[in-house]
């Protein structure tokens, strides 16, 4: 099942590709991956989202010139 999930307290942004069972996971930077036996990525969790991650893409966007309306959730 395909989900995304965020845990508040951690700060963590948690992508969920893949129903496979999980074999290891990788830390590059902020981003862990969690692969399956056959290296097939099930999971990817992006640490310190809010505080780090979320003005970048926020940056990113308001540099292209799209208009942004953020929702308090």
């Amino acid at each position: 099942m395909k989900k995304i999930l965020y845990d508040k307290d951690s700060d963590a942004l948690i992508i969920v590709v893949s129903d496979k069972k999980l074999e290891y996971e990788e830390e590059v930077d902020d981003l862990i991956v969690g692969f399956s036996k056959d290296n097939e990525p099930v999971w990817i969790e992006i640490l310190d989202f809010r505080k780090r991650f979320l003005p970048e893409v926020i940056n990113k966007i308001a540099d292209s010139g799209v208009p942004i309306k953020l929702l308090e959730v």
